[in-house]
C-alpha cells in the first residue's frame, strides 16, 4: 500500500466518520493491506494488474479486481451488506480477451506503473482513490491517484470500473433472487435500461450464470424470469 492510502486510513480521516464507516474502514484497511497482492489463482505463475477503488460514501465502499496475463480475474468487494455478514464478496472468472489485451497493452505504455510518482490523491470520503498496480516475478509497482492528468490511466481505470459495474449488477440480482423478489424485479428493470442505452457491459459473460438461474427458476413470477431472458438474449457475448 502507497504512503498516501495508508494516509487516507489514518485517525485524522476515521475520526469524522460513523460508526458504520469505521465499520467499513475497519475492513477495507485489512483488505488495502493486500493491495496489490489480491492474486487470481494463476497469480504466482503470470503477470498480473490490479485495480483498487475505495470510496466510503459508495456501494461497495472497496472493491478490487485482479487479472492476470492468462486472463483469469478475481473479483473483491465490500458492499453495504458486509455491515452484517462480515464477509466481502468475492467472485472468480474469465475475462474476455478483447479486456486483457487492453488491460496489459495500457499498462505496458504506463512502463508498468514504473518509476511514475502517485498524483494528487482526496479524502475518500468524497472522492474514489484508486491505485493500480502491477506485478509478476520481477516487478512489484503501483501507483495511487484520485483523478489522472494522463489519459492513459483514466482509460485502464474505467475498464476496471466497468467490470465492477456489470459484477455488482449481479452480485445485486444474486442477493435479490435470494431474498427479495420485488427488489430482484426492480433489478432487473435497472439492468435492462442500462442495456437499452446501448452501452456495453464490459465481462457480461461473468453474470450469464445468474441470470440463467433466474430464467429457470419455476419458483418465481413470470415477469422476472422474462426480464432476464430478455437481457441475456440482447447482450452480446464477449
Amino acid at each position: 500500500m502507497s504512503h498516501r492510502t495508508q494516509r487516507l486510513l489514518s485517525s485524522t480521516y476515521t475520526r469524522r466518520l460513523t460508526p458504520i464507516a469505521i465499520t467499513l474502514v475497519a475492513l477495507c484497511s485489512s483488505l488495502l493491506a493486500q493491495n496489490p497482492q489480491l492474486h487470481t489463482r494463476n497469480g504466482s505463475k503470470f503477470p498480473t494488474v490490479i485495480f483498487t477503488s475505495v470510496l466510503w460514501t459508495a456501494d461497495p465502499s472497496y472493491y478490487s479486481i485482479a487479472i492476470d496475463a492468462a486472463g483469469t480475474a478475481t473479483y473483491q468487494s465490500a458492499p453495504d451488506s458486509v455491515e452484517k455478514t462480515g464477509a466481502p464478496y468475492m467472485m472468480e472468472f474469465q475475462v474476455s480477451d478483447r479486456t486483457r489485451r487492453t488491460a496489459f497493452n495500457v499498462t505496458r505504455q504506463l512502463d508498468f506503473f514504473r518509476e511514475r510518482a502517485d498524483e494528487s490523491v482526496t479524502s475518500a470520503q468524497n472522492v474514489s482513490v484508486r491505485t493500480l498496480g502491477y506485478h509478476d516475478s520481477q516487478f512489484h509497482n503501483q501507483i495511487t491517484f484520485s483523478i489522472s492528468s494522463d489519459t492513459e490511466i483514466e482509460e485502464l481505470a474505467s475498464i476496471f470500473e466497468e467490470i465492477s459495474e456489470t459484477l455488482e449488477f449481479g452480485r445485486r440480482l444474486a442477493y435479490f433472487h435470494k431474498n427479495d423478489n420485488s427488489g430482484l424485479d426492480a433489478e432487473l428493470d435497472r439492468l435492462q435500461t442500462r442495456s437499452a442505452d446501448r452501452r456495453t457491459l464490459r465481462e457480461f459473460s461473468a453474470i450469464v450464470p445468474i441470470l440463467r438461474n433466474i430464467v429457470s427458476d419455476n419458483r418465481l413470477a413470470t415477469a422476472p424470469r422474462h426480464k432476464a431472458e430478455a437481457i441475456l438474449n440482447g447482450q452480446p457475448r464477449h
